[in-house]
Parts: C-alpha cells; sequence; structure tokens
C-alpha cells in the first residue's frame, strides 16, 4: 500500500510539473551558447598534440567540442595554463545523446585551479526506441582510455541536481560526480575536489530493471579505473526518494562495472568532506568514505570526515573507508560513522561494512584502523556492526584496529512471532573468516528500544567478534561491553573460537548472558612492559609461525602494545621470496616472481606498508614516494608520469 500510494504521488507530482520539466540542454546562459566560447580555438590547436588553454572561453571551447561535435581528443594533452574562472556560465555537463560524446585524451591541470564552476546535468536516452535513460553532471560526462591529472576543482565550485526523474522501459541511471560521470580503463592522478556535491531528486524507474543512482566528489560510475594520489574536500548531501532505487555514494568513487572483470585501484587517496545520504527506498543504499563499490581494491588511504546515512526503508550498508572489501590494505578512518535504518539489513563498520566473495583474487584486510564514534540505529531484522567490519564471510583480517566507540540502538519488533538477529564486536559483528593480532580499545553498547515488548532477538556482542565461525587469535579487547537485549549473548572476546586472545580484567562486561572465553590481564598489566602481556603477544604460536609484530610506542595508544613491524602470520618473511629483480619507475613498483605469493612491502624503518597479491611473472603496483624495503632489496619510488 504504501508502494502505491508514493507511485500516485509521483504521478500527480509529474502532471503538475510537465509544463516545466525541460532538457537541460534548452538552458539559456549555457558556456556552450554561441558566443560564450572561443569558436575559433579548435581550429586553433587541432594540429598541436599539446592544447593549451588559458582563458575560460577557451576552456568551454574545449568542451564544446565533445558537447556539440562529439569529438574526445584522441592523442592530445590539453593543458591549462592559469587559474581558469568559470563563473560567469553554467557548465552543461558535455554528453552528446545521439552520438555520445567522452574524452579519451590526457587532461594536465598542471596544478592550477578551477574556480566558480556551476555544475548541472544533461540527460541521455529516455525515448520509445531507447532501453536506458540517463543523467549525468560532471565536469567531464565520460572518459574513456584517458588520463585526467593534477586537476583542481576548488570550494566555489558547485554540482547540484534536483528534479523529477522518471523512466519505465529499461534501466536508469542517475551519475553524478564532480569530475566525472563516468570512467572507463582511465586514470585520475593527483585531482582535488573541493566542490559541493549536492542531490536531492524524486527517482521513478521500473522494478523489472536497473536503477542507480552513484555519487561522488571524483568519478561516479568506473570500470577499469585507478584513482591515485586524489582528494575529495566537497560535502556532500544526497537524499534521494524512490521506491526502487539502489543508491551508492562516497568521497572518491560511487558506482563500479563489472565485480571481477576488470582491475579497480584506489591508491593514496583521501576524503576530507563531510558525507550525508538520505534514502527514502526499498532499495540498497551503498556508502563509504573512500568507495562504495566492493570491486575496487583499496591501497593507503583514508577518511577524515563524518559519513552518515538515513535510509528509512531500504537496507543499508555503511563504512568510513569503503561500503565493501575486495582487498583493503592500510586504510584508515578518523572521523564518525552514523547510520539510521529501517531497511530489513543494516551492515556497518569503521574500516568497511562487509566483504564479498571474489573468485579470482584473495580478499584481505591488513594494516587497517578506526578511530571514530560508530553510531547504529536499526529496525531491522539482521544486524551486524564492528569497529573495523560489520559482516565478514570472505576476507582474512590482519594486523586491524578499532579505538572508536560503539553505540548500537535495536529497535526490531519483539513479538514472538517476529525472528530478527544481532551481531556487533570491537573489530567485527558477524565473522566467517580467522582474526589475527588485532586489538579493540572501543566500548560496546546494544540497547533495546523495545526493551518492555515480548519476544527476543538472537545473536552476540564481543569485545573482538559478535559471532566467531573461524580463528580468532592473538588478539586483544580493553572496552567495556553491555547490552540488554534479551537473547543476545554478551562476551568479553567473542562467543566461540577464541585462541591465545586477551582481555582487560578492569573493563565492565553487562548482559543478560555472558561469556568469559579469554585470558585476563589487569589495564595496569596491560601497560607494562614487565607484566607477561607483551611477551604473551610476541609468543603465539600457531602451527609453526610465532608472532613478534608488538611493542609499546611512547604516546601512542594510551600506553597499550600497538603493531611494531607487523609481519604477519601466513606471509613469509621476505628472506623467503623467490623474487627476481625489484625497481621502480614513473611512481610505480615492479616485481618479477617466479610464483604467486602474498608479498609484504615495508617501509625502510619496518613498518609494513601493503601485502602485495604476486603472481608469476611481472608485477607492478603504485606506492606514494618514498624508500622501501621489498624481499630483502632497497628500491626509491619518485613521481612519474604514471
Amino acid at each position: 500500500m504504501k508502494r502505491i500510494a508514493y507511485r500516485f504521488f509521483l504521478i500527480v507530482l509529474l502532471s503538475v510539473l510537465a509544463v516545466e520539466v525541460f532538457p537541460v540542454s534548452a538552458q539559456e546562459d549555457s558556456w556552450f551558447d554561441e558566443g560564450n566560447y572561443d569558436e575559433e580555438w579548435l581550429d586553433k590547436n587541432f594540429d598541436n598534440d599539446v592544447m593549451i588553454i588559458s582563458t575560460p572561453e577557451e576552456f568551454a571551447a574545449w568542451g564544446a567540442a565533445m558537447n556539440r561535435w562529439s569529438w574526445n581528443y584522441p592523442d592530445k594533452t590539453v593543458r591549462l595554463a592559469v587559474d581558469i574562472d568559470m563563473s560567469a556560465h553554467k557548465w552543461i555537463t558535455p554528453v552528446n545523446e545521439r552520438f555520445g560524446s567522452y574524452f579519451s585524451g590526457v587532461f594536465d591541470g598542471d596544478g592550477y585551479t578551477i574556480s566558480g564552476l556551476m555544475v548541472v546535468p544533461a540527460e541521455e536516452g529516455g525515448g520509445y526506441s531507447d532501453d536506458y535513460k540517463r543523467v549525468a553532471a560532471g565536469l567531464f560526462g565520460e572518459v574513456r582510455r584517458a588520463e585526467i591529472r593534477d586537476l583542481t576543482l576548488d570550494e566555489t565550485c558547485r554540482v547540484e541536481v534536483s528534479g523529477i526523474y522518471y523512466f519505465s522501459f529499461g534501466d536508469l541511471d542517475l551519475e553524478i560526480g564532480a569530475i566525472a560521470a563516468v570512467g572507463a580503463e582511465s586514470r585520475f592522478i593527483r585531482c582535488v575536489n573541493r566542490a559541493d556535491v549536492v542531490v536531492t531528486s524524486a527517482i521513478w524507474g521500473s522494478e523489472t530493471y536497473e536503477t542507480i543512482c552513484s555519487v561522488s566528489g571524483i568519478v561516479a560510475h568506473a570500470d577499469d579505473v585507478k584513482l591515485i594520489g586524489c582528494s575529495n574536500e566537497g560535502h556532500m548531501t544526497i537524499d534521494v526518494h524512490s521506491d526502487v532505487v539502489d543508491i551508492r555514494v562516497s568521497g572518491l568513487v560511487g558506482r563500479c562495472g563489472p565485480v571481477y572483470g576488470n582491475e579497480n585501484r584506489i591508491v593514496s587517496c583521501t576524503n576530507w568532506g563531510n558525507i550525508f545520504v538520505s534514502g527514502n527506498t526499498s532499495g540498497s543504499v551503498s556508502v563509504g568514505g573512500i568507495s562504495s563499490n566492493y570491486s575496487f581494491r583499496v591501497d593507503s588511504c583514508e577518511n577524515h570526515s563524518v559519513v552518515k546515512v538515513n535510509a528509512y526503508e531500504g537496507s543499508a550498508y555503511v563504512g568510513g573507508v569503503s561500503s565493501a572489501s575486495m582487498g583493503i590494505t592500510y586504510c584508515f578512518n578518523r572521523d564518525s560513522v552514523i547510520c539510521e535504518s529501517d531497511g530489513f539489513e543494516v551492515q556497518v563498520g569503521g574500516v568497511c561494512s562487509n566483504s564479498t566473495y571474489n573468485s579470482s583474487q584473495t580478499d584481505s584486510l591488513y594494516t587497517c584502523g578506526n578511530e571514530g564514534e560508530i553510531e547504529v540505529k536499526s529496525n531491522g531484522s539482521m544486524l551486524s556492526v564492528g569497529g573495523v567490519m560489520g559482516q565478514n564471510t570472505d576476507c582474512l583480517i590482519v594486523d586491524c584496529w578499532n579505538r572508536g566507540g560503539l553505540k548500537i540502538e535495536s529497535s526490531a519488533p519483539r513479538s514472538s512471532s517476529s525472528w530478527n538477529a544481532i551481531y556487533a564486536g570491537g573489530l567485527v559483528g558477524y565473522c566467517e573468516e580467522p582474526v589475527y593480532n588485532s586489538y579493540n580499545r572501543g566500548n560496546i553498547s546494544l540497547i533495546d528500544a523495545h526493551i518492555d515488548e515480548e519476544g527476543s532477538s538472537q545473536g552476540s556482542v564481543g569485545g573482538l567478534v559478535g559471532k566467531a565461525y573461524k580463528l580468532l587469535w592473538n588478539s586483544y579487547s580493553t572496552g567495556d561491553v553491555y547490552s540488554d537485549v534479551a537473547g543476545v549473548k554478551v562476551c568479553r572476546l567473542s562467543e566461540s573460537n577464541v585462541h591465545s586472545c586477551y582481555y582487560n580484567s578492569d573493563a565492565v562486561v553487562e548482559g543478560t548472558e555472558v561469556g568469559e572465553n579469554g585470558i585476563a590481564y589487569s589495564t595496569a598489566e596491560m601497560q607494562s612492559a614487565g607484566s607477561g602481556f607483551l611477551d604473551a603477544l610476541n609468543n603465539a604460536v600457531k602451527g609453526d609461525a610465532v608472532c613478534r609484530n608488538w611493542g609499546y610506542i611512547p604516546g601512542e595508544n594510551n600506553g597499550y602494545p600497538v603493531h611494531v613491524d607487523r609481519i604477519v602470520d601466513g606471509v613469509d618473511s621476505p628472506a623467503d621470496h623467490s623474487v627476481g629483480r625489484v625497481y621502480a619507475a614513473n611512481g610505480r613498483l615492479f616485481v618479477q616472481s617466479d610464483r604467486s605469493m602474498q608479498l609484504p612491502v615495508y617501509k625502510v624503518t619496518g613498518q609494513i606498508v601493503k601485502i602485495m597479491n604476486v603472481v608469476e611473472g611481472l608485477n607492478t603496483d603504485y606506492l606514494p614516494c618514498g624508500v622501501y624495503v621489498v624481499a630483502g632489496q632497497v628500491v626509491a619510488v619518485t613521481a612519474g608520469n604514471k
């Protein structure tokens, strides 16, 4: 009944506004209107390998060539020569409905800044003979086989999409990216977005087709894309009303292409902009500070701003770094993650919400951490919340930590006819894979908003993991654990599979049923090198492996042990690797190997930077500039034309 009423509301609203809704291309005062761009710029630069832009009118001429004539600049470099002020007119996203338009050259911002850019969306498809409709917004409508580098949109720029979008014959896509709506087989290098992105729309599509709204500070819809050294500093406000749409939002990348097809990477990127998503939809809402997709591998990235989601009807998947994991290494969340949802399923994690099976690569979380507070209110039947990951079904977790508190309120129905499951943990809520050499410092509180009603839930809450189906090894928790939800077990560490793990005996653990698995040490003992606690961590044995990666660092982690050299179980030491030549060129690390393996990359000071999944033959990976030790060989990575 709710959905029928909602559709009726949209039909009435569309009817009322029909006389006012028209394609964006018909708007006046566009940079692409005649007289607003330099009509001679393209002719003067057409034969040049490097095409220079020095005025706003020339910048508009560059866009007009894609928008009006669908020329994609093949084998050309377009380079800014000065800062460009684009505030005089609106920038209609360069797309061409009939032929399609995209950029396939190199766009070199050369460190200059674009200001005053007011991006409005353009539409493609939607006719009687079409099986799709697309609403695109961005400086670029689409880039293919392109490189966008050293480009900055400053805080006076803005991307805004507001309106009602309806299509019932096929796929309906909203692709809203500050720099690009769509990227394919392309690279974004050292790009910075400071523009706010605001989407307030009603979207009505067909339930029998795909309806997706993708929003990002860099690129909204990506396939075979690499982002290296990019940053989003603009705030993102998304308020979408729909009965069918799936919402994908993040600071760097929104939606992604094929899951197991092409390689997608995000390396050394940062989000500094607050992200607020409000979605009244029965579809899923996936939000992350860096990425909202599981088909991206994320290395050496950080989120420094609030990620907040209100999903009024649809299921929610929210992570401080990424919505989901296909491999996240050396990534950290530094601010709050907040989620309120009435959807059936809710998964929330300080680093990522969940892991997803990937047959071609080994999923993993290595050396990741969260220090932001996590707040969740859920009315759904399936709830998984963790300081690092909410639900883990396919991902090894090693050398990870959580220092933020978890505050969870469950308001799912408690009648005897209802069924619901709640899992929460300082590291992982629900976990089907091993967790090694990790720790939790945050307090966990699970409150039942319906405590006076009949019925109960099932599940468990633990200082490390709520429910652990596989080995939980050589890890510790110092946080309080509390729950008043009937039927949910409260554990100092985890309900089961706890081996060589430790808890703070001074922490408060309270609930209707309490589990005491683990080995107790007091606060003073955990913070003292002579108490035996550090020796226990550094001499834990699993098979033939002995862990020695813990130590005290003055002024860090409130006096509790942290990882020092980060040599982890399951990863060979550098001397054991049969690796040939290791070298760097043009900002990339190259490793020649005679077999497949996991290869740790160290800083010269001993800290691990990442774990490379190396295959037989020549392997390559991007690293920040610096000096590294790989398989016992020292290599210096410097900047280059990547």
